[in-house]
């Protein structure tokens, strides 16, 4: 049992790591519908308060926070709010648009006077009330250029089933802040030296199964080193072209890690040793021996510590409401993210 060290993360550079717009085109984000947004504090500053023992706890900023968030329905009675936390340095929030509905403005002095009923307007006004209450209440001595990161991130919830998925997501999120940001013993096997090489995350939701994978070879360049759960059919099928091609790999296990390590991989127990064996594969997990079984929290957890650790992400294919898309709208630090799939880019947006 060991710790492993954190891979080397390279500096925000405004000119590589600047997110583009990839909202959905051509939606109206006025009309009735349901949305996951999040909105993360100015260079990810644990502003709102900390997490203790996998539960949130809320300074005088995060609680004016939590007072701006509660009090959207009062200024834009045509939105109503769902499952919602204030983290750290970010907020999580499902809201949901009834574009039938006229906005009517109220006495809305936190608010000012809402001029639309669009998503953005609603998350504008929430972004400018909390800056004025934290500057006015709580830090008005160190009146902060700026509190909030500039845009949001937003998903369209399509179903019943995503909107379940999401729910757990925010519900489990103070859970997932504990395990990244504290740790836990983690078990390992390979070359820990891998974790010093600039690793790119490859991820890909399990709706890829049947379709075409586009292997190492089609990316922009050949990674020096990928980490993956490799959880899904497509991450899968990189693992092999991986294996094949010489490529180191870092493997983040959402199991245990017996001695028998049981594969997910049928028929490769060999080249899985031979890359151990030469010091290309890295497996590593918090997880004790005894958990086998495969687990969607612990699932949600590995691929959320992947992003954590990795200088750069590759996406193969993105379910536009999927837990995949929950942690891209979640990032950890700024890293470049590339899509190898055009509807993908889609499926993760952001104004």
């Amino acid at each position: 049992m060991t710790a492993a060290p954190h891979s080397k993360l390279s500096a925000y550079d405004p000119d590589i790591h600047h997110r583009r717009s990839i909202r959905l085109r051509g939606h109206d984000y006025a009309k009735r519908g349901v949305y996951f947004v999040t909105v993360c504090v100015g260079n990810h500053h644990p502003l709102f308060g900390t997490v203790v023992n996998g539960r949130m706890a809320l300074n005088d900023a995060g609680r004016a926070a939590v007072e701006c968030w509660r009090a959207i329905p009062d200024h834009f009675p045509h939105a109503a709010l769902d499952e919602w936390i204030v983290m750290p340095d970010h907020v999580h929030g499902i809201l949901r648009i009834d574009g039938d509905t006229v906005c009517r403005a109220r006495a809305a002095p936190a608010f000012g006077r809402p001029i639309s009923g669009t998503l953005g307007t609603i998350i504008g006004a929430f972004k400018a009330a909390t800056t004025r209450a934290i500057r006015s209440t709580v830090l008005a001595c160190q009146n902060p250029a700026a509190i909030w990161q500039r845009n949001y991130y937003d998903i369209i919830i399509r179903d019943d089933h995503a909107l379940r998925n999401i729910r757990r997501y925010i519900r489990d999120n103070p859970v997932h802040w504990d395990t990244l940001r504290y740790g836990e013993p983690r078990f390992f096997a390979g070359n820990l030296g891998l974790l010093d090489l600039p690793l790119t995350a490859f991820l890909a939701s399990r709706s890829s199964m049947g379709l075409a994978c586009q292997t190492p070879a089609a990316w922009p360049e050949r990674p020096a080193c990928v980490i993956s759960g490799f959880l899904s059919p497509m991450e899968r099928t990189v693992f092999n072209t991986c294996l094949a091609d010489g490529i180191p790999m870092v493997w983040i296990l959402a199991r245990g890690l017996g001695h028998d390590m049981p594969c997910p991989f049928r028929g490769i127990d060999r080249p899985i040793q031979r890359a151990l064996d030469a010091g290309r594969l890295l497996i590593m997990t918090p997880f004790d021996e005894t958990l086998r079984g495969f687990s969607a929290a612990r699932a949600a957890w590995c691929n959320q510590y992947v992003l954590h650790l990795a200088a750069s992400a590759v996406i193969g294919q993105l379910t536009p409401d999927g837990m995949l898309a929950c942690l891209l709208a979640d990032l950890p630090h700024y890293i470049p993210v590339r899509y190898l799939n055009a509807q993908s880019v889609e499926a993760c947006h952001a104004r």
